[in-house]
């Protein structure tokens, strides 16, 4: 069965991604931009199995929402890496 506040969220993290993909050229000066993509989208397609895993196979998606989201998170480890060796932590200090 599915859940409404699974659906809901898998539909914030759709307009998110959209909005990303939207302004892509935008965001170019991020460093390791292309990286930061495939971890969101990873996340959101996380929220698309728990969303599947309500109607069918609930054992199987359950386990590729995981995977899914393990991937997402080791994608964001590696891009905050590159964003903070790129920019530098001097830059974040400035202030101080």
């Amino acid at each position: 069965m599915i859940q409404e506040n699974e659906l809901i969220t898998f539909i914030l993290c759709l307009g998110a991604l959209f909005f990303i993909i939207i302004n892509y050229v935008k965001l170019k000066s991020l460093p390791g931009l292309r990286i930061f993509v495939i971890s969101f989208t990873l996340f959101t397609m996380g929220w698309f199995f728990t969303v599947i895993e309500g109607i069918i196979f609930e054992e199987t998606f359950n386990l590729i929402e995981h995977v899914c989201y393990i991937c997402s998170s080791i994608t964001m480890i590696i891009w905050t890496v590159i964003f903070f060796k790129k920019r530098g932590v001097h830059e974040f200090n400035r202030d101080n």
